[in-house]
């Protein structure tokens, strides 16, 4: 048998707090998606900044000390491939 419905009927005070619960979960889940995929974003941003600037590095670089050079980024030392093949 099920219950007769009335027009004031309610849910339990046990189901309006589980549902609730759920609800508020939900809720900042979606908030939390929303924040990792800004500092996703963000951190793209970044990276292509990055990349922008190390490509105006290389770009100065190589007019500086020419293209057959490799360079050592933990002392700064210069290798220019004729010296290698010696």
């Amino acid at each position: 048998m099920s219950k007769k419905k009335t027009a004031s009927q309610e849910l339990t005070s046990k189901e309006l707090t589980s549902l609730q619960q759920l609800l508020s979960a939900f809720n900042q889940s979606k908030v939390m998606l929303a924040d990792a995929t800004i500092a996703q974003q963000d951190a793209l941003e970044a990276v292509m900044a990055n990349k922008t600037g190390f490509s105006a590095m290389e770009t100065k670089l190589v007019k500086t000390y020419g293209e057959d050079v490799s360079v050592n980024v933990q002392t700064g030392a210069l290798t220019y491939k004729e010296d290698v093949k010696n």
